[in-house]
């Protein structure tokens, strides 16, 4: 199975495993990484800001809608 960086093309690797219960199921995972360190740490570091850019949006999301509501109940 292909599975390469998207970064670097390299043949990505297994990196971690591990299983967890949900109700009456057990879900095994394994996370993959590029085997080029630096590529990886790049990576990880777009991840973490594309997290935080969309948790920024949903804050800014709910604060709007909260001062909507806020100058709805006002009139």
């Amino acid at each position: 199975m292909s599975n390469p960086c998207i970064k670097c093309g390299k043949q990505r690797i297994d990196g971690k495993s591990w299983k967890e219960k949900s109700g009456n199921s057990t879900i095994f995972y394994t996370k993959t990484i590029c085997p080029d360190s630096a590529c990886q740490k790049l990576l990880d570091q777009e991840t973490a800001d594309r997290i935080a850019k969309n948790e920024l949006i949903l804050k800014n999301k709910a604060e709007a809608k909260l001062a909507r509501e806020k100058l709805l109940a006002s009139n």
